[in-house]
């Protein structure tokens, strides 16, 4: 089962690859669900090792979050972290916790409230894919699974000299409870619509700040 899994993993990453060899129109008219993986959304995290470690380790000290993600009669729709989103987050946190002199920390250490606040900011409850945003110019205010507010906007990247002419892409801003968008903190997909059987995973670029770079703050005297 896992075998399969991971190949199911590769031709999805080497048609989103090809992808970007079509033409102009080829993202603009991408229906989602095109790219279908056979399992839950734990699973598809599951079957990309290398690309989702730390994920999924934050998960394990947040079951209730882990269940939801897991359970076929739950939709989410979830904006994956990469191992590299983590890491510009610890890194930079205990670069500042060296500078004043303590200890390191990693996932293992977070503070619970803080790791599933965190967490829940990029988790949806039902579907959320680019068609459902796409009619919003300006995007949309959404709630997180835990009630918090997150703004989404759907773009296409210029490409080839046209613009609107490439990639599909989700813009997931934290507004920081505000409605002034200078206060706001954005991060784009780098990846969309990966439908699972029970929602659909965005992935995010890998230079995104996992917590969205406020884990420095709130970690800095920790």
């Amino acid at each position: 089962m896992k075998s399969t899994m991971s190949l199911t993993i590769l031709s999805l990453c080497c048609a989103l690859f090809f992808a970007c060899k079509k033409g102009n129109d080829y993202y603009e008219n991408r229906q989602p669900g095109a790219a279908r993986f056979p399992g839950s959304t734990i699973d598809f995290l599951e079957a990309s090792p290398g690309l989702y470690d730390s994920l999924l380790l934050a998960l394990d000290r947040s079951p209730i979050l882990r269940r939801r993600l897991l359970q076929k009669q739950d939709t989410t729709t979830l904006f994956a972290i990469t191992n590299n989103s983590f890491t510009n987050a610890i890194e930079g946190m205990n670069t500042v916790r060296r500078n004043a002199g303590r200890r390191p920390l990693y996932i293992e250490d977070i503070p619970q409230v803080l790791l599933d606040s965190a967490l829940y900011r990029y988790v949806f409850a039902n579907t959320v894919t680019t068609e459902d945003l796409r009619p919003y110019v300006e995007g949309v205010e959404i709630r997180s699974l835990n009630d918090y507010r997150m703004h989404l906007q759907y773009l296409v990247s210029p490409a080839s000299g046209y613009v609107g002419g490439g990639q599909q892409q989700i813009k997931l801003s934290d507004v920081n409870n505000s409605i002034f968008q200078r206060y706001w903190q954005e991060s784009f997909t780098a990846m969309v619509n990966i439908q699972t059987e029970n929602g659909y995973v965005h992935q995010l670029s890998p230079s995104h700040n996992f917590g969205f770079s406020k884990l420095i703050t709130q970690l800095a005297s920790y």
